[in-house]
């Protein structure tokens, strides 16, 4: 009932009961007139109600319309996402990793709104390594799975809850003890985090400790009373050095089973002593065994002391290629601003590409974007295709800002096609919208 027509009501009901007939006829009058006043009213509001009745209806069938135009989108995307999921999950299985890798990267980068791209990020890390393992460049492979660790963290830090968190822990686990045994000690903090993290829930073994780079074949196992004597002499160290020191440098410098001299060495490199590094300095510089020789060095390597330091500079200058590598590890991750410029140096004067190379990829690892120039430079003057490529990926892997830009500029003038793919599967990696903008630019010509 409308509201004007029950006041009307209300007042004829009141004015009956105050007023008698003479009220009632009056009344009768009045509600009368309301009441063409109220039939106007309505013919008038009508239409308008009618309007608006019209309009909501468009409204809500309009927005129903859009709903199922996204539906049919959303569709539309998964189902693509999935058939490029598919493609590239077969690639896996008939390992082709280089264009799995390829492939989970569109997926990720095009269809970031599909549950596909959760898995994506996972089987990206999974290829990067598999893919690592298959390179000829030890470098390359290097960079793939530092790579493939920065998808996987990803993955765990936006989505904790997707069911590949699990898997990417132990895949991560696992590519960090690849690194750390191949001297990039930065990536220890995965291996940390894993452990006390629990990544294993009952179902992964504790990782054995990362051993330097390039070890040689693991030796013999002692027989059990060596054994012991070895284990009582590491407990003496911690408890008693000045008893157990004398004892373990006799082993390491005069013991004629090796794989005893390369334990005593160890437990040596473990002391925070100084006495330590004159000892390490003769074994590098005078003991007979090359492997001896490389494993003082990499000790000497994690020493602060400036002797240590001056002594890996000299040694450096009549090492072979093989401790050289170790060398260079030595002066990247040194403190000292002296084994930054030695490294600087040997990237810019050495004769060795092979060497060269290295030493450019362990500076763009201590130095990052600040050694941008240096890179930049050599490679403009150095014809020498690895040492191009090396300089590829140091570059890729820069967190700086001019990193990208360098790449695209890199690329727009290189003739060299491998090189050109090189640059361009990096710049795929960075997820940087100047990197997609030339590479859209790419695929428009």
């Amino acid at each position: 009932m409308k509201k004007k027509t029950l006041i009307v009501l209300l007042s004829m009901v009141l004015a009956l009961s105050v007023g008698g007939t003479t009220a009632w006829a009056q009344a009768l009058d009045d509600a009368q007139a309301v009441g063409e006043a109220t039939a106007r009213a309505q013919a008038l509001d009508e239409p308008q109600d009618q309007a608006a009745a019209q309009t909501q209806a468009e409204q809500k069938a309009e927005q129903k319309a859009q709903l199922e135009v996204q539906k049919a989108e959303q569709a539309r995307q998964e189902a693509l996402a999935k058939a490029l999921y598919e493609v590239a999950k077969k690639n896996i299985y008939d390992k082709s990793y280089e264009a799995a890798i390829s492939q989970f990267n569109e997926l990720a980068a095009q269809y970031a709104q599909s549950h596909y791209s959760q898995e994506a990020l996972y089987w990206l890390g999974y290829s990067l390594d598999k893919y690592a393992a298959t390179v000829a460049d030890v470098k390359q492979g290097l960079y793939m799975r530092q790579a493939a660790i920065a998808h996987l963290e990803t993955l765990l830090k936006k989505y904790p809850a997707n069911t590949w968190a699990k898997d990417a822990k132990i895949l991560e686990l696992q590519i960090a003890e690849e690194l750390v045994r191949s001297g990039l000690g930065k990536y220890r903090q995965y291996i940390d985090q894993g452990v006390l993290g629990g990544v294993d829930e009952g179902h992964l073994e504790m990782p054995e400790p990362p051993e330097p780079p390039d070890s040689p074949i693991p030796p013999k196992p002692l027989d059990p009373d060596t054994e012991l004597k070895l284990v009582a002499l590491d407990a003496l160290m911690g408890m008693d050095e000045e008893k157990a020191f004398p004892i373990l440098e006799k082993m390491a410098l005069g013991e004629k089973r090796p794989e005893l001299r390369e334990k005593a060495l160890f437990i040596l490199s473990q002391s925070d002593t100084t006495k330590v590094v004159p000892i390490l300095i003769n074994i590098a510089e005078k003991d007979p065994s090359p492997e001896m020789r490389k494993k003082a060095i990499f000790w000497l390597g994690q020493r602060d002391e400036e002797t240590a330091l001056a002594a890996l500079i000299k040694i450096y200058e009549t090492s072979n290629a093989e401790s050289k590598d170790i060398l260079l590890m030595a002066f990247a991750e040194s403190d000292n601003p002296k084994g930054l410029a030695k490294i600087t140096e040997i990237a810019k004067t050495e004769k060795d590409p092979e060497i060269r190379s290295k030493a450019l990829f362990w500076l763009g690892q201590a130095e990052g974007e600040k050694a941008m120039p240096i890179l930049l430079e050599a490679y403009k003057t150095t014809d020498n295709v690895k040492i191009k490529q090396q300089i590829i990926m140091s570059l890729a892997q820069s967190d700086g800002t001019k990193a990208v830009p360098a790449l695209i500029d890199l690329a727009r003038k290189e003739t060299n096609f491998e090189l050109k793919k090189q640059i361009i599967f990096w710049l795929g990696q960075s997820d940087n919208p100047e990197a997609a903008k030339f590479l859209q630019e790419l695929i428009e010509k």
